[in-house]
């Protein structure tokens, strides 16, 4: 697995409030991205820990597990990095109300792994197109849903950044999972929501194809998305398999 991961605070923020993080596990390759909210002192915190203790939880139940019951870990790692951003929150006056997005990839063998929590996404890159995997956990995505405006009209919805999950501002969280088989000549995004309103798909689509390699696709990711005038912190982890060109 070719994996590279990279993220910019972005030209209007005073921090990155952004977290990601990588590492190898046995056979497998796992990774998140987390994008914190709840004001100066709870963003940064919570896409900490958040990242962090997911990675930290997955990575020690799938060695245990030799790989096996993947979905049932990603959701305990979730479950996990919920409740110490929650507990953090529910002690100290200053971090109440904060809490942080979260998207994971795992990839073992021939299949991709993917869990998300709020509007960080993940996304399958092949020659022929760009399709989202995960569906965001959002105000704008159920307005979209009961057909009350397009996806084309949501991209510029003035309400767009309203989440309607968060890991770490409830005490239980629903996190949704998806599968895929890793097929040849496939790229992986996870991303925060500071590229994807900055970015265009076709544009990802196009950028992350004419890379030389997953470190060239999120160095010019990011920096097409901050030189586009990207409002919020940017990260992006992309991911292939090696058989790029199969």
């Amino acid at each position: 697995m070719n994996i590279f991961g990279t993220s910019d605070k972005g030209r209007y923020r005073a921090e990155n409030q952004d977290s990601f993080d990588l590492c190898s596990v046995g056979e497998g390759t796992l990774a998140v991205v987390c994008d914190g909210m709840g004001g100066v002192a709870g963003g940064l915190l919570a896409s900490e820990l958040a990242a962090g203790r997911f990675l930290a939880y997955a990575r020690a139940a799938l060695e245990a597990s030799g790989g096996t019951e993947v979905e049932d870990i990603l959701r305990q790692a979730t479950d996990a990095a919920n409740r110490k951003v929650y507990r953090f929150a529910s002690q100290t006056e200053e971090y109440t109300g904060m809490g942080t997005t979260l998207v994971a990839g795992y990839w073992t063998g021939g299949t991709a792994y993917f869990v998300n929590v709020g509007d960080s996404r993940a996304y399958r890159i092949a020659k022929d197109g760009i399709v989202q995997i995960t569906k965001d956990h959002s105000l704008v995505q159920q307005m979209i849903d009961r057909g009350e405006i397009t996806p084309a009209q949501g991209r510029h919805h003035p309400r767009r950044n309203i989440i309607t999950r968060a890991v770490g501002s409830e005490r239980f969280v629903t996190c949704d999972i998806f599968t895929v088989p890793v097929r040849p000549g496939d790229c992986y995004l996870l991303c925060s929501d500071g590229l994807t309103n900055a970015v265009e798909e076709a544009e990802l689509h196009r950028v992350i194809l004419a890379a030389a390699d997953a470190e060239a696709a999120c160095t010019s990711l990011v920096t097409t998305a901050v030189e586009s005038g990207a409002r919020d912190n940017v990260t992006a982890i992309v991911a292939y398999d090696g058989r790029r060109d199969a």
